[in-house]
């Protein structure tokens, strides 16, 4: 039996998911004072844990970012022995490398951070990351989706210096939590990919924000109906 396990930051974005594939809550097995959720299934002879990373109280959101999305991918890799992880969820595209909304991107190895900046010999290469993540190029060629570079970064605006180190990279997808599942993966010497449905434009002439809001639910039907397809194949 194939151990899938799947990690979504907001809410918003497992839904569909959980929808499509008949997911039912299981009880967390991780101690109750962390967030978290855990959402379980079987698609075929394939065992589906879906980990949403959980409400931050105190403010009323969705945890998302680097440090929710490392504590969701530890927990899961610890406690339910995933064979691969995907980290899936919505990201920021690019006109200029051919995104528009909606544009669901499989990642190309490897995944960094665009917003980590340590001048000193050995941390720089450290703070980039640079996980890797699996080859799916026969994937995506069978499924008909993109593949792309993601990046990521805790801040939903890009100032110019996270702009410049994506123009550096080729990001197609500018995410918040891919680079540390592919790290915490990496650490575990479990597979990893990333799939991110585009919600907005970095590079287009609308507000960030605005624009994540208005697309963000088509984006997560999207990311759901590509993520079903992908655990099928």
């Amino acid at each position: 039996m194939q151990r899938i396990g799947i990690i979504k930051a907001m809410r918003a974005e497992a839904q569909p998911l959980i929808e499509r594939l008949g997911l039912e809550p299981a009880p967390s097995p991780w101690p109750d004072r962390l967030a978290p959720g855990l959402w379980t299934g079987m698609c075929g002879p394939a065992r589906i844990d879906l980990v949403w990373m959980g409400r931050d109280d105190r403010h009323g959101v969705d945890c998302i970012g680097t440090t929710a999305a490392t504590l969701a991918a530890a927990l899961l890799l610890s406690h339910r022995s995933p064979d691969i992880v995907i980290s899936a969820g919505t990201a920021g595209g690019f006109i200029a490398r051919g995104g528009a909304i909606g544009t669901v991107y499989l990642s190309r190895s490897p995944i960094c951070f665009h917003d980590r900046r340590v001048p000193l010999p050995g941390f720089r290469e450290s703070a980039m990351g640079e996980s890797p993540c699996i080859d799916v190029s026969e994937m995506a060629e069978a499924l008909g989706l993109e593949m792309g570079v993601v990046s990521t970064g805790d801040s939903l605006d890009a100032p110019r210096s996270d702009l410049d180190t994506m123009t550096r990279l080729g990001t197609h997808a500018k995410d918040m939590e891919a680079a540390a599942v592919a790290w915490m993966a990496a650490q575990f010497g479990v597979p990893m990919l990333a799939v991110k449905a585009i919600t907005d434009l970095v590079d287009g002439p609308h507000a960030t924000e605005a624009e994540f809001m208005e697309h963000l639910h088509t984006a997560s039907d999207r990311l759901g109906e590509a993520v079903e397809r992908i655990v099928a194949w």
